[in-house]
């Protein structure tokens, strides 16, 4: 079984949180993400997170907090997804490896078609934030 850890961005602003659009190639293409992508060997997980956000979006992030990790089993792959709180530090936001991106409401992310790790990662952010409150 192959093991891949993936890094994704929770970016919130204005009380919206961006999500991206996959490209339509592969299992998981046309849903709806938290921006990301994979570690390469060796690599820093927060400079993974900087580079993936560059070529995807071309924006400049600063990495914060661990939110969360997720680990699902999709075939023959396990796939650890590491969450970051991120912010926008420069650059202007462009669909580059992505259909498509989208500021939206905490409430509209529930009717978003998800890959089943950002819907976990989802559920379990939206209980940690009702505790909070």
């Amino acid at each position: 079984m192959d093991q891949i850890v993936v890094t994704a961005a929770f970016i919130e602003e204005d009380s919206r949180i961006l999500m991206a659009k996959r490209l339509p190639k592969g299992p998981e293409g046309g849903k709806w993400e938290f921006p990301g992508g994979k570690i390469e060997p060796g690599e820093d997980p927060r400079r993974c997170m900087q580079r993936e956000l560059q070529e995807e979006l071309g924006i400049e992030v600063e990495v914060g907090a661990v939110l969360d990790v997720v680990s699902t089993i999709k075939g023959l792959r396990h796939i650890i997804i590491i969450y970051f709180e991120c912010r926008i530090g420069g650059g202007e936001l462009t669909a580059i490896e992505c259909q498509d991106f989208r500021w939206v409401l905490p409430a509209e992310i529930d009717e978003l078609d998800k890959p089943e790790s950002d819907t976990k990662f989802w559920s379990a952010w939206k209980r940690v934030k009702r505790l909070a409150e």
